[in-house]
């Protein structure tokens, strides 16, 4: 079953700001939220809700699925959204409760009271998409391409543990190194308590005293580097590279996320590419064609000898076995493919035309047209 449109789902339209897109994501998530509607289908719609928002709140998800669409999936980080795996789904259970009036998440309420303090998990480093351009010549034989790309990286100045030279761990005021706060709510159910994580600290329980200068704390930095990037020969528009560790740095030292190069093949002027062959077109006068000739043909290693016979239709395709591409990964080359074209002069010297009138009139061509329309017509008489 194909995918909705993640705007769709929303009911926001493509210029919608992150304000539009969260206030439509909570009033969608009440409404379909198991626990609250009756609608049987409610547990599928809730979970189309959460994956759409997961990627249109996310600015570098959303320009990914602006590009790509739901092909996006293939390159960068956010993946396909799995039936009871939420583990990489951005949404706060926490803030839909509280508009219902339950404060925290009873399910925060159930995992809190059984593992205690729920700290900070760190997050793997996102993954980035880059487009890269090259010449059919390029994508025939490989490339190795500078690209250069704008990532957040670990702080140099603090080897990406958020903290000053000085600095040290303290326990967080706001909770006193709980990682929670618990608060009491009378409502029509009763007294409620209720547990939220600490806004100050993230449920870790602890602050950074005198956190690190050139990363406010964060533990990372925005930088752009330049990269190496080796393209193999026989490589496609559409395809994808996949280079591990180059992406976005994770937080306070968590692994960093991939690179996806997505190649695009610039148009050849001459050559057409199906898989590992190619084909081009070569035009030929009605006197070669009629004569027959030898011609050189240009192809990606150079120029190879054609021999084209006498009589040659236009239309004709001719195969140079062994001069297309080769498939990523395997020496095998595809072949070439030439289509005569056979071109009528556009305009005529008085010899020529002389020459092609005593050609007509050698070859009774118009006889042979009479007797077609004659016996044409005896069909219908």
């Amino acid at each position: 079953m194909a995918k909705q449109d993640y705007y769709n789902v929303l009911g926001v339209s493509k210029n919608a700001s992150q304000e539009d897109i969260k206030a439509a994501y909570k009033r969608l998530a009440k409404q379909f939220h198991p626990d609250v509607s009756s609608d049987p289908q409610a547990e599928e719609k809730f979970k189309e809700v959460l994956e759409a928002y997961n990627v249109l709140s996310d600015q570098q998800k959303r320009h990914n699925y602006d590009q790509f669409g739901h092909d996006a999936e293939r390159f960068s980080g956010f993946g396909g959204f799995r039936a009871g795996d939420f583990s990489n789904i951005e949404f706060d259970f926490e803030e839909i409760f509280s508009d219902f009036g339950f404060g925290r998440s009873p399910f925060s309420d159930i995992f809190g009271a059984a593992f205690g303090k729920q700290g900070r998990r760190q997050s793997r480093g996102t993954d980035i998409l880059k487009q890269v351009s090259i010449s059919f010549e390029e994508a025939a034989f490989g490339t190795e391409k500078e690209i250069e790309v704008e990532r957040i990286e670990a702080c140099h100045s603090c080897s990406g543990t958020g903290r000053g030279r000085n600095s040290k761990e303290v326990n967080c005021e706001a909770c006193n190194g709980a990682g929670f706060q618990r608060r009491v709510r009378q409502t029509f159910l009763g007294t409620i308590a209720t547990q939220t994580t600490c806004n100050k600290c993230g449920g870790e329980g602890k602050t950074i005293k005198d956190p690190c200068k050139s990363c406010s704390g964060n533990g990372t930095v925005k930088k752009s580097r330049k990269i190496k990037v080796k393209i193999p020969a026989g490589i496609n528009s559409g395809n994808h590279l996949r280079i591990a560790g180059e992406g976005n740095a994770g937080e306070r030292n968590a692994s960093a996320g991939n690179l996806f190069i997505v190649v695009f093949v610039e148009p050849h002027e001459v050559f057409k590419r199906d898989g590992k062959d190619i084909f081009m077109e070569m035009p030929l006068s009605f006197s070669e064609a009629a004569l027959g000739i030898t011609i050189e043909a240009p192809t990606l290693k150079g120029k190879a000898k054609v021999r084209i016979p006498a009589s040659t239709q236009t239309g004709t395709i001719f195969k140079l076995r062994g001069q297309g591409i080769k498939e990523v990964g395997s020496s095998v080359f595809g072949d070439q493919f030439i289509k005569v074209i056979v071109q009528t002069p556009e305009r005529m010297t008085q010899k020529q035309r002389k020459l092609f009138e005593e050609l007509a009139e050698e070859e009774g061509t118009k006889n042979k047209r009479d007797g077609f329309f004659d016996r044409l017509a005896g069909k219908f008489s």
